[in-house]
């Protein structure tokens, strides 16, 4: 029979008159960011400590470290994986505390063709971003079901929820197909809500490694320190320290840096919530005095104190010692 048109976007209701929320604001409640020693992805948060991603995204060697909101929640644990269906399932603690909000399961079977499909991750480093576009069918490869969209799925945001209008889950985004324009799949909600909700999974995530997410909230604070992202790196910094050091102040230390790195050698862990990282750091400046064409290259050593406090991880303090100047050339 011929195929229904799609039906005009339907802003999402909410509890506040008189306005309405966009798919977009609602996959950004609910998607964070995984992150691994060789890359990153998204995942979709269904809530119970439950992350469903692609099986791509935590197929490496891990430690996987899930953010939300700019911030680190946790090292998660893979509970389950289909290499078939490039689904898998992972738990971490505290994303309720943090504000995430769980995302409602679709139907794909509702889906029309032309329907609004809005595809919400972290590609790259570019940070969370939301892109539009159409249902464009369903296929179907072995027994997994797939939903085609021609909204755009770059890399790193693949294990990322793909929204209704209505900002219901209707697939996780998994792969696109180089060299073309508007074949971008997921993984239907048919296929990936059965995978979520089968065997048994305990409604508590497995306890946090705290030395393994510990190092990378020190390693995500250098990297927006990098990409002069500073109020990023200066919410990473615990209450009492931004109490102490304003966000105009902590942006005025860094303004003749022009690149600064982390690195890790070794990390104590202080409690089941708190660990301290030993490290150096290497900056490189260019102060009022430096000639043109060169810069002072300093390296420090020390160690960053993190624990986990108001839903979140952050950096409590910090004890790092001057080892040494150099003027090299830029």
């Amino acid at each position: 029979m011929p195929t229904p048109l799609a039906n005009s976007p339907t802003p999402i209701a909410t509890g506040s008159p008189g306005r309405a929320v966009a798919p977009g604001e609602v996959g950004a409640q609910g998607t964070v960011l995984i992150q691994h020693p060789n890359g990153s992805g998204s995942g979709a948060y269904i809530g119970g400590d439950q992350v469903l991603t692609a099986a791509h995204v935590v197929s490496g060697r891990g430690p996987f470290s899930v953010s939300f909101g700019n911030r680190v929640v946790g090292t998660a644990r893979i509970a389950r994986v289909s290499e078939g269906d490039d689904l898998a399932l992972v738990t971490v603690s505290g994303l309720d505390r943090a504000g995430a909000v769980p995302l409602r399961w679709g139907r794909v079977e509702d889906l029309r063709l032309g329907a609004q499909l809005t595809v919400v991750g972290y590609p790259s480093v570019v940070g969370l971003t939301v892109t539009q576009g159409i249902f464009s069918g369903m296929k179907r490869v072995a027994s997994t079901d797939l939903v085609q969209t021609d909204a755009a799925v770059n890399p790193g945001n693949s294990g990322g929820p793909v929204l209704t209008s209505l900002g219901e889950l209707v697939a996780i985004a998994v792969f696109t197909i180089r060299g073309t324009t508007g074949l971008n799949f997921g993984v239907a909600a048919t296929t990936a809500r059965a995978f979520a909700e089968s065997g048994i999974v305990t409604s508590s995530a497995p306890p946090v490694d705290v030395r393994a997410t510990a190092a990378y909230v020190v390693l995500d604070f250098y990297s927006y320190l990098q990409r002069r992202d500073y109020y990023s790196a200066w919410s990473m910094l615990s209450e009492p320290w931004r109490a102490r050091q304003g966000y105009p102040d902590f942006a005025g230390g860094y303004r003749t840096t022009l690149s600064t790195q982390f690195d890790p050698v070794s990390t104590t862990v202080l409690s089941p919530a708190s660990a301290r990282v030993l490290g150096t750091v290497t900056a490189l400046d260019v102060l009022p005095e430096t000639p043109a064409g060169f810069a002072e290259r300093t390296v420090f050593s020390g160690s960053y104190t993190v624990d986990h406090a108001a839903g979140r991880w952050g950096i409590l303090e910090a004890d790092m010692r001057r080892l040494s100047v150099v003027r090299v050339r830029r």
